[in-house]
């Protein structure tokens, strides 16, 4: 999920910095390969996040900084239910032009088809309607 950095981790935990340290160096907690820490890994580790408390000037305002284990397993099912959409979707394009390729090749066959077809046929007789209708008004 998100990344933070380690002073971020300490506001959202209420450990201190050491003690990050200490459980990182220790295995208990990872980092990322960019030296952050997952959201994710923090609540494997410490459970729900604090309270926070943040002042302004004219009202205290307290921030709850709580990520429920069960909101971040849901949006990581969504992320993967998301994925599978997003191959299907692709496979369903790669199948739309495969069989668009197809009715075009159908398409130049059954011209050939009928060229050949019209190539091959005898002209119309003389005793035709269209022959007779032709020597009648012209």
């Amino acid at each position: 999920m998100a990344e933070i950095s380690i002073t971020e981790a300490m506001k959202l935990t209420g450990k201190s910095r050491p003690t990050l340290y200490r459980h990182i160096k220790t295995g208990k907690l990872s980092k990322t390969p960019n030296g952050c820490i997952d959201t994710t890994e923090l609540l494997r580790v410490y459970g729900e996040f604090k309270t926070l408390n943040v002042t302004n000037e004219k009202e205290s305002v307290t921030k709850t900084s709580k990520i429920d284990t069960k909101s971040i397993s849901q949006i990581e099912k969504d992320d993967t239910e998301i994925q599978h959409l997003k191959e299907q979707l692709e496979m369903v394009k790669t199948q739309l032009t495969k069989t668009e390729n197809q009715l075009e090749r159908s398409q130049k066959t059954e011209d050939r088809l009928l060229q050949v077809i019209e190539n091959r046929l005898p002209p119309p007789d003389e005793d035709s309607v269209v022959s007779r209708l032709k020597k009648k008004f012209l």
